[in-house]
This record gives C-alpha cells, structure tokens and sequence, in this order.
C-alpha cells in the first residue's frame, strides 16, 4: 500500500518540479521586446550584450548614431526632467559636464527625487545581470562619462544610459521580488 501512495505521489512531485523549472526560467525581457521599445527612442544597432533573469535585465547596443530621435527630448535640468517622468512616463536627463552618476545625485535632491531613486534602484538590482560580463566594465564607464545622457522609462523600470564616445546605449532594469 505504502509504495503505491508514494506512487500516486510521483506525477504531482513531477508537475511541482516541472513548475519550478519553467518559473525559475522566465526572463524579465525578451530581446526582440526591448529593442521594439529602444528604437523608438534610440539609433540601436547591434545587440552587443543581453541578459535577462526574473529580476534583472542588462543590456548594450551599439549605437548607429550617438544622439537620440529628434522625437524624444533631452532636458538639461533636473526639475524639467523630473516634470518630464511625471507628465509622460519617460525621460532623459543631460548637462555637458556631468556624468549620469552626477546627474543622479541632482535627480536625488531635484523635486520628490523620484526620477533619481529609481535610476538608482534599476541600476542596483541589474548588477546581477551583468556580473562576469565585458558590459559591466563599459556600463561602469558610461555612468561616468561627462556628457552622457542618463533616461528612464517608468513602465518597465528600466535605466538607459547612451554613450556618445562609445557609441553604446545600456539598459538595466531589476525587480527586488
């Protein structure tokens, strides 16, 4: 009797683990997904690096032009990029000699500093996606380079960073859950 419960048992054992192994599986982003959404803003070329988990996405792409579309504003203040986020959800933030690691810190202290926090937390909680990677030391430079332009879109979470001298765009976005 004993080995035929344990039998019973076996295809809900299965059933648990096969649900464990598909949810452990899914990405946050999908590629194709993401670079829908960057082209509407960005010159994207090549995928030069994507990883996505269930809580992070890092991405880079080569840039066939180092500016954005004519379409999308880049605001040379804090508080009209912080205006920006509110009224439209997405926006981008730069000033000649500050790096966007500077332009966060006045995002942190510019209106409810929201725009800041956020660009903060996806950059935070991406690490993961790219630890051990080659993007990591270039996203790292990037955060540093005066003149780079530092963007957030608030439906995904997602921090880009677009730099002209290297002629790359990031992404990171992470979830804490």
């Amino acid at each position: 009797m004993a080995i035929l419960r344990r039998m019973s048992l076996r295809p809900q054992m299965l059933a648990a683990l096969a649900m464990l192994a598909l949810l452990s599986a899914c990405a946050r982003d999908r590629e194709p997904h993401l670079r829908t959404m960057l082209d509407d803003w960005f010159h994207i070329g090549d995928t030069l690096h994507f990883t996505s988990h269930r809580r992070c996405t890092a991405a880079m792409f080569r840039l066939s032009i180092a500016r954005p579309h004519d379409g999308f504003t880049v605001h040379d203040t804090p508080e009209e990029a912080v205006q920006a986020l509110r009224d439209t959800g997405v926006s981008a933030l730069r000033m000649e000699r500050y790096a966007p690691h500077d332009l966060t810190d006045a995002l942190l202290l510019s209106g409810d500093g929201f725009f800041g926090k956020q660009a903060l937390h996806a950059g935070a909680l991406a690490g993961p996606c790219l630890d051990g990677t080659p993007a990591r030391t270039a996203f790292f430079a990037a955060l540093t380079r005066p003149g780079a332009t530092l963007a957030y879109e608030a439906e995904n979470g997602g921090v880009m960073i677009l730099d002209p001298v290297a002629m790359r765009l990031f992404y990171v976005a992470g979830d804490v859950w």
